[in-house]
């Protein structure tokens, strides 16, 4: 009896060596010649030591681990870190084709739009798309005079309603969101809201609440850490509620634009993508393609609520970096007194002789970025970054704010 006991106590001994073996030789071999990082807990992963200004958390980690770092996030998610002009304009740039993926599983990008849309999809559904939406920005006017004429109307209505605030203290994102929308919306859809309509209001709520969902951490959670925020969330009821009234909105855009389309009459974006798809239908390519009613529909949402926050949500940030250099204000308002007058607003025209102003812009754009930390991407196939094992389906994002305060490129980044 005790012969067996013994035997059987060397067998739950030897079992659990061999066991504990397997799991470290797993663990090491997953981990084999990856980037350098931090350690995190199991399952939880160094996602707790991220904040909620996640881009000066990674820098701190590029000064300690180079940079390519990686860490596991919830979930044990593998997160690949690129910082620094050199290292991300090699990935962006020269080996661009290589990551055009999306990691897999749910996360708050795929959330938005289902997956579907420029911002969500991957490889050469997204090639597509994205080339055909740049290649008919020419025709609804952008880069040329018609737009700017839009743009420049779209400001003097703003210019109006904020001289009768008699100086006032004022919000402004408000009026550049609605200027945004304004511009976008006759982009997309040929029309727009009224300032008071109760739709754009609505709209404006919505796009505000699903914005918020962006800031911080929260881009980390992939799969069933992500579906684990969204069931906790106390705002979850109320962002999912504004991304379906968005889909609403363009939905009825796009039915719209269905009922009284005319091939002879292309005058938006969701004109020509109905024309290119009858001209793939008649010519039986359809099914050969990505141009589906789904992804009209996604890159709908994600051009009209990315474009509405993105840009209204810059035009704030660079207006009140410079509100903060009063010597700067003076030295452009005095160039474009010398150059452009006080008769009319300024010009793409006018750009090439207002240097300071454009230097003052570019410089703004460095300064109070708010394109921080990059979209996810994703490889197809395992590769290496500068010398590192990048197992495919890796998430990979870029520290975009290192490209701002690189001092090879800027020897004082800390000043304006």
């Amino acid at each position: 009896m005790a012969f067996e006991q013994l035997k059987f106590e060397s067998f739950l001994t030897t079992a659990a060596v061999l066991i504990l073996t397997g799991l470290l030789f797993f663990i090491w071999n997953k981990n084999r010649r990856l980037p350098p990082g931090p350690w995190g807990l199991p399952f939880i992963g160094y996602y707790p030591h991220i904040s909620n200004q996640p881009y000066k958390d990674l820098y701190k980690l590029s000064k300690k681990y180079g940079n390519v770092i990686s860490f596991r996030t919830l979930g044990g998610n593998l997160v690949i870190v690129l910082n620094g002009t050199k290292t991300i304009k090699e990935i962006f740039v020269n080996r661009a084709d290589e990551f055009i993926g999306r990691p897999h599983g749910n996360n708050l990008v795929i959330w938005v739009s289902e997956g579907l849309g420029i911002a969500q999809e991957e490889g050469a559904p997204w090639k597509e798309q994205r080339r055909f939406f740049l290649h008919n920005l020419k025709n609804f006017g952008v880069g040329k005079a018609q737009i700017e004429t839009l743009v420049i109307d779209e400001i003097q209505i703003m210019l109006q309603d904020l001289r009768k605030t008699d100086g006032k203290p004022i919000e402004l994102l408000p009026h550049l969101a609605y200027l945004a929308h304004s511009v976008i919306s006759e982009v997309l859809f040929s029309q727009k809201f009224e300032k008071n309509d109760p739709k754009w209001l609505a709209i404006r709520q919505a796009t505000h609440s699903m914005a918020e969902v962006f800031a911080g951490n929260k881009f980390l959670l992939v799969g069933w850490a992500f579906e684990l925020y969204m069931a906790i969330s106390p705002k979850t009821r109320e962002v999912t509620k504004a991304r379906d009234f968005i889909w609403k909105t363009t939905n009825t855009f796009i039915e719209e634009h269905i009922r009284s389309f005319d091939p002879s009459n292309v005058g938006d974006y969701i004109d020509v993508y109905l024309y290119k798809r009858n001209e793939l239908l008649k010519s039986g390519k359809l099914n050969e393609t990505s141009f589906s009613m789904e992804r009209l529909q996604g890159n709908c949402l994600n051009i009209f609520f990315e474009g509405i926050e993105s840009v209204s949500i810059a035009a704030t940030g660079l207006l009140t970096e410079l509100s903060k250099h009063l010597d700067v204000q003076r030295k452009v308002q005095k160039e474009m007194d010398n150059i452009v007058g006080r008769d009319r607003l300024p010009s793409w025209t006018d750009r090439q002789n207002l240097p300071y102003l454009d230097a003052t812009m570019y410089e703004l754009y460095r300064v109070a970025s708010p394109f921080l930390i990059s979209t996810q991407l994703s490889n197809f196939e395992e590769t290496t970054i500068e010398g590192y094992r990048i197992p495919r389906r890796s998430s990979i994002i870029a520290n975009f704010w290192t490209l701002n305060i690189d001092p090879v490129i800027y020897p004082e980044p800390e000043k304006f």
